[in-house]
């Protein structure tokens, strides 16, 4: 099983693995719609931090499942399909010696990560700073 927490860039979800080499690399290109969709099916709100955990087999953690299913290669990579929409997984080949049938996916919510920002601050997201983030800085000033 692998583990991945993609995030919001440039209006694509993209992801980072440096074990992998991988650095804003799409989680699904050209269909973000996919994983907006995969989102409220879970519960989550838009853009909402997240955890995917997958592999070719079923994963027995708690968590919103799905699975992706395969339905052809091109030259950039390999395209699955969940929920009536395809979309091509690039990064694929990072993961897998070949490419499985189906890729077994679970999806959890996960808190923001930390960071040190002013409380005037907003984050990638255009967000302000979350209230714990403020109440450890004020901590850390502290000290």
């Amino acid at each position: 099983m692998h583990t991945i927490k993609p995030y919001w860039h440039d209006g694509a979800w993209v992801f980072d693995d440096p074990q992998r080499g991988l650095r804003a690399k799409p989680l699904i290109a050209r269909r973000p719609e996919i994983v907006d969709q995969v989102l409220r099916q879970a519960g989550l709100q838009s853009r909402q931090p997240f955890t995917v955990t997958f592999g070719d087999h079923e994963c027995p953690e708690l968590g919103y499942r799905f699975v992706l299913e395969w339905m052809r290669e091109d030259g950039e990579g390999h395209w699955y399909r969940w929920g009536g929409m395809e979309g091509l997984c690039p990064a694929l080949v990072r993961y897998f010696d070949a490419a499985p049938a189906c890729i077994y996916c679970l999806v959890t919510a996960r808190k923001t990560p930390f960071s040190i920002m002013r409380p005037d601050q907003v984050d990638r997201l255009g967000r302000p700073a979350a209230r714990d983030t403020v109440d450890r800085l004020r901590r850390f000033r502290a000290r």
